[in-house]
């Protein structure tokens, strides 16, 4: 090797090996920072995160039941939709006639008045329910209250022939004075001043509300109209053989019934 040659690497090594190394230790020093500047952003986004609240288990804890209401199931009846303001549809001015013949020969004016000799009184048994008589009295005459009885006991029968549930009719009035229609206009202003009630042979028959003794109890009722279908069929056939006046009352809720016999 050259004289000059030996002179040149002499002078150059120092500054290449300088030079690598300076190259190494930048190398590291830049590793270096990107780690201390990636941990230091992670630690502050830590830093920024809420706390997470302690859990706390309770052992042994009393969790209370909570137990569904069993819903009640309907029972319906199958047959056809009754057309009650057409089946029943006779004129309070029919009923009226038929209540004068057949009935008391006049009206009592207050219920001192009522004379009980030749009247029956109504009461709650196996058939009827007798809801609250604001405005009559639980009187009829003998074949009145021999056709209202006629008219629970086939209801009973029928309902027991379609396998259906056991309800009681509800009788919503019966005998009134002149003094409860006067009571009774002053409440409702389309009362008749002249009702067929105050003889004695006329009584109502609620068309909203059946009575079952033990409803609360059971798991199975029927709606008022499903009772309806059966009720009209007991009263067209009464109806039909000529024993009974019917009026289908929408706005009092009620089947209105004259004896006629």
């Amino acid at each position: 090797m050259k004289r000059e040659t030996k002179a040149w690497l002499i002078i150059l090594t120092p500054f290449f090996v300088g030079l690598l190394i300076g190259i190494l230790v930048g190398s590291c020093l830049s590793r270096g920072s990107k780690e201390a500047v990636e941990t230091a952003a992670q630690t502050e986004e830590e830093a920024s995160q809420p706390e997470t609240p302690p859990q706390i288990v309770i052992e042994d804890a009393e969790v209370e039941e909570v137990i569904p209401q069993k819903e009640k199931k309907d029972i319906i009846y199958s047959a056809p939709k009754p057309r009650l303001s057409q089946w029943f549809a006779d004129l309070n001015e029919d009923h009226l006639v038929a209540a004068k013949k057949y009935g008391l020969s006049r009206p009592p004016k207050t219920r001192d008045d009522v004379g009980y000799e030749g009247l029956v009184k109504i009461t709650d048994n196996d058939y009827i329910k007798m809801w609250d008589l604001k405005y009559s009295v639980p009187y009829l005459t003998k074949n009145a209250a021999q056709e209202l009885d006629i008219i629970s006991r086939a209801f009973h029968d029928s309902l027991a022939n379609h396998k259906l549930l056991n309800y009681k009719i509800v009788v919503s009035s019966v005998l009134r004075t002149e003094e409860d229609v006067q009571k009774l206009r002053r409440h409702n202003s389309n009362a008749s001043a002249n009702s067929a009630h105050c003889y004695g042979t006329t009584f109502d028959i609620a068309n909203q509300r059946y009575w079952r003794d033990d409803e609360e109890s059971q798991d199975a009722k029927m709606e008022p109209f499903e009772l309806n279908k059966v009720m009209s069929e007991v009263l067209k056939d009464r109806k039909k053989q000529g024993k009974i006046l019917c009026k289908y009352e929408r706005n009092q809720h009620c089947f209105h019934i004259t004896v006629c016999y």
